[in-house]
């Protein structure tokens, strides 16, 4: 679905996230402050990412709208 470096780059930038829908702003929020805090977990965080999107439409057009 989305590139492994996208989703990487989705939770490690500090791209606005304002046209997102909210689960979406919070879930991405949580992951952004996980990395910084314990950067060994990109893995599992981008993952994380990956299935939330695959799990929810609307997560995924909101991935699907982010600039790559």
């Amino acid at each position: 679905m989305f590139s492994h470096s996208f989703l990487a780059g989705v939770i490690q930038s500090n791209q606005d996230l304002s046209q997102a829908s909210l689960a979406t702003r919070i879930l991405i929020g949580r992951l952004r402050i996980e990395i910084r805090n314990t950067p060994t977990l990109l893995e599992a965080k981008i993952e994380e990412l990956a299935d939330f999107a695959k799990a929810n439409a609307f997560a995924a057009d909101d991935l699907a709208k982010m600039p790559r």
